[in-house]
Order: C-alpha cells, then structure tokens, then sequence
C-alpha cells in the first residue's frame, strides 16, 4: 500500500477528505479535553497572565484563594526546583504574590521572569470554597463585639456554610484590647486578604476588612462596647456547588437572623460557573 496515492486522493489507504475530517475531530475532541475536562485552576508558567486573570475574577467575588506553585528561585545558581504555597493576596500583569503562614510574601512570575522572586512552572490556585452567597449586611449596631462575632458564627451554623467572609468597616467602641495587639494579632493574619486597624479616639478602633474569615476576628477574643458596621458585606462560602432548594434556605437563614434585608439582594455564584 503506498503511503500517498496522489491519483485515488489516498493517504495511507484513506481518502484525503476523510482523513481530513479525522484530524478535525481529533483536534476538537482534544480542545474539549483541556478546557472542559481539564482543571481551569492549573496553569504552566507560560500561561502566567492566564492564572492571574482567573485569580482576578474569584477575588472579585470575594473567594480567598490558596495557590501551589512549582518553580525556581531567581538568582538561585542551582536551579533547584521548589514547591511554594500561601494565600494568594495580589495579581497584576503576569505577577502573583503569595503570603505564608508567617506573613513572608513571595512574588511569582512565569518560567522566564527575572523581576520577580520565583520563576514558575506550575501553578496550582485553590479556593478555600467551591461557592457563595454574598449580601449586604442588614444589621449595623451590635451590643457588642463578641454579639458581632457570635451572630455571624450562627449565621455560618443555620446556613450550613463552611465559612463566613466578610469585607467592609467595623467600628468597636471601649475595646478590651490594646491597640497594638489587635494591630498585631490582625493585621498578620493569613485567612484574609487585607485586614487593617486604625485607632480613632481612646476609646475607637476601626477594622478595615477586606475579604477577612470570621475565624481571625474570633480569635481576636475582643470584648468591647458597642460596634457599628459600614458597608459590611458577608460571604456565605461552600464547599461544593448548591442547588436552588439549598440556596434558597440559606437565603431564608440569613433573613431569619436579621443580616439579609431581603432575598433578592443576595448574589450566589460558583467558582464552576465563573471560570
């Protein structure tokens, strides 16, 4: 059998045309392959810009993400290939920036950046959640901040959330706390995307969040006066996708609790959907 029979339009015993059409469904059944059956959250290091725009889009909707990246010390003359984890708290260009445990950050590019200080083969991001559901908070005056916390850890029970997140501004008068050790305890914490204290008055602190687990104002263990909160906003994080039924309950809880005003103004989203 000849390889190519130009005159019967044959390659390899099969018509030109034919093969034709097998190689487009080869290529498309393998384009289906790696977007839709491939992970969306796994990128090289040459698809850097990719990883940062997916990483822009969950931040946005207030997901706090984890990411494991494969790579290189830039200026490491060994080349030595290491693993690096942490929350994800930045992304710009072709740049992500990473925070530890211990509050180092460390900033990571493609596999041929030289700015930055991790050159990546692989990156891995990770939402700490698989879904939400995210509303402004109804309520604006507790008795305390211990009252504050405590609602929101109800909220988290009757919801049937993995986690709670909030964002915005927290204002707690008469503090039990000193201002440096609420400044410390928070401003280091890793379950947050940005947390900040500022002191108003002897007896004002204000809490700047920004997409901060209710795990780290508990720890805090801050007994206080009352606390007024701004433009707070909360998100009810899942572990895997909801279906109508279960959305509309949590939205039921959180009504119940005072916390939603009503359930049309609560936006839920998965990171499924948004990829």
């Amino acid at each position: 059998m000849k390889l190519i029979d130009a005159k019967k339009g044959k390659v390899l015993g099969v018509n030109f045309v034919d093969l034709v059409a097998i190689a487009l469904v080869l290529f498309l059944a393998l384009s289906f392959a790696r977007t839709v059956l491939g992970d969306p959250l796994s990128f090289t290091g040459e698809e850097v810009y990719r990883a940062v725009k997916a990483y822009d889009k969950l931040m946005s909707k207030g997901f706090l993400v984890e990411a494991e990246v494969v790579g290189r010390a830039i200026g490491d003359p060994t080349g030595e290939k290491r693993v690096y984890k942490g929350m994800v708290v930045s992304g710009k260009g072709g740049t992500l920036v990473l925070k530890n445990a211990y509050g180092d950050r460390v900033s990571i590019g493609g596999s041929m950046s030289y700015l930055e200080d991790v050159a990546a083969d692989r990156i891995r991001l990770r939402p700490l959640y698989r879904a939400s559901i995210s509303f402004y908070s109804n309520k604006t005056h507790f008795s305390s901040f211990d009252s504050f916390v405590s609602l929101l850890d109800r909220l988290r029970r009757e919801s049937g959330a993995s986690r709670v997140v909030v964002s915005g501004e927290v204002d707690v008068t008469q503090p039990s706390k000193r201002y440096l050790d609420v400044k410390r305890s928070l401003e280091g914490c890793y379950l947050c995307l940005d947390a900040r204290v500022y002191k108003l008055g002897e007896d004002l602190y204000m809490l700047q969040l920004t997409s901060t687990d209710v795990e780290v104002l508990r720890s805090l263990s801050m007994r206080s006066g009352e606390v007024v909160v701004k433009n707070l906003k909360i998100y009810l994080g899942y572990a895997s996708d909801l279906d109508s039924e279960e959305i509309a309950a949590a939205k039921r809880s959180a009504t119940e609790l005072g916390l939603l005003r009503d359930v049309g103004e609560a936006t839920y989203v998965s990171v499924d959907e948004l990829l």
